[in-house]
């Protein structure tokens, strides 16, 4: 199963970055690992690449924007939330997200131009080409019927389904419950106070921050319908990056900060199929440098048979391109013994499939060459004669004398049939 590296930036300069390794089901794979954003480029390979930024920085939201799409609808988002925004147009970069079915506004994204600059700055000299940027608000689980709270780095998370995420301050988190879920409202009659519609509510927090803000947070349980306070031991990126690897709103990698034609996408996508094609280019390979080594070794066994005929032919001659050096001699001879380098090139060969046989003294004239030679068997004679017996070529055995451990045998071979 792929697995994906979630890096979590912090908008200050200084600040460590934090990353972990999840599988494509969000399961974590490894330790949560804090320090500076270079240390996590070893992890990067084979991986898809996922950024968590802060949320304080990143501003949600879901305008109507009037176009349809195209480079325009980025060029729209700041005049749509003018009155949210307090810098210069220019100052912004701006991501718009897929708006989905029966919605009214289209999810959009916009952080400040500087700081993600400095961000991608930050990655690029790392050597980490992410596919993706998320706000970390993004990537807060929902809750079924309900509301999810995460208190996290001095900031309080709310998300809730059907509505945009975001993240308040959480000094001091009383206010930023209030805000959150709301403060109570005056009853009808005006004289008494009625708390609003309670919510199931999710709270995430680490063991420290629970324990720091125990009665506030414990308090929520009369002022809501359901609290269930879940603690995370090592603290809130497991629990985002497992819902940042399936997408977490707004890709805010567009335009000058997009990932590099998705290469590194398609790389991996392509890994195995182009392994695969690599090994069997490989095998082929090597099988044609077996066949090769084959071919050269039967020719070199070839080289040393015609060598041996040629010194029986041509005693006392040294010996230096037997094949040239017979070509030369049967062409100042004549073209009525040319016939001769067929006949001697078919012994040749016929003289490599028994490689005991030796070759003791030849003569040739009128088309026909006597032959003596030795090999352990008459057998091997025989097939030595049957070897040589084609190609126009006929050969007949003329004797078969024992000679000890060997054969003596006499054949008379001659262009044409005998």
């Amino acid at each position: 199963m792929s697995e994906t590296l979630v890096i979590r930036l912090r908008a200050a300069e200084d600040a460590p970055a934090s990353w972990l390794i999840v599988d494509g089901n969000g399961a974590r794979s490894g330790p949560v690992q804090t320090g500076p954003l270079a240390d996590a480029l070893n992890l990067v390979e084979g991986r898809s690449i996922v950024l968590l930024l802060p949320a304080s920085e990143v501003v949600l939201a879901e305008p109507e924007l009037p176009l349809r799409g195209g480079a325009r609808l980025a060029q729209a988002v700041p005049f749509a939330l003018e009155e949210q925004l307090a810098s210069d147009v220019e100052a912004l970069h701006c991501a718009v997200g897929s708006k989905g079915a029966g919605a009214v506004g289209t999810p959009v994204a916009v952080v400040s131009r500087g700081l993600i600059d400095r961000w991608h700055d930050a990655y690029e000299a790392a050597g980490i080409h992410p596919d993706a940027a998320y706000s970390d608000a993004a990537a807060v689980p929902l809750s079924p019927n309900g509301c999810t709270l995460l208190l996290d780095e001095g900031l309080l998370y709310v998300r809730r389904a059907n509505s945009v995420p975001y993240a308040l301050d959480a000094n001091p988190l009383a206010a930023a419950l209030d805000l959150a879920l709301g403060e109570p409202t005056p009853g009808v009659s005006g004289a008494d106070e009625a708390p609003a519609q309670p919510e199931h509510v999710t709270f995430f927090a680490s063991p420290a921050d629970y324990e720091l803000h125990r009665d506030t947070i414990e308090g929520l349980r009369t002022r809501t319908a359901t609290l269930h306070v879940k603690l995370l031991p090592d603290g809130s990126l497991p629990l985002l990056a497992a819902q940042a690897v399936g997408g977490a709103g707004v890709n805010l990698l567009q335009g000058p900060y997009a990932a590099r034609s998705s290469l590194s996408a398609r790389f991996r996508q392509w890994r195995l199929p182009a392994a695969l094609a690599a090994a069997i280019a490989l095998v082929f390979l090597a099988g044609q440098g077996l066949s090769i080594w084959h071919l050269r070794q039967a020719e070199k066994k070839l080289d040393a048979q015609i060598a041996q005929v040629f010194a029986a032919a041509m005693p006392g001659q040294k010996v230096v391109d037997p094949r040239a050096q017979l070509q030369g001699v049967l062409g100042n001879r004549g073209a009525g013994e040319g016939a001769l380098l067929p006949v001697m090139s078919v012994l040749a060969q016929a003289m490599a499939q028994s490689p005991q046989a030796r070759i003791e003294a030849l003569s040739y004239r009128g088309n026909v060459l006597d032959l003596r030679l030795t090999a352990p068997s008459v057998e091997a004679i025989d097939a030595i004669k049957q070897a040589v017996s084609r190609d126009g070529v006929s050969a007949e055995l003329q004797s078969a004398t024992p000679r000890g451990q060997t054969v003596e045998g006499r054949l008379q071979v001659r262009l044409g049939k005998a």
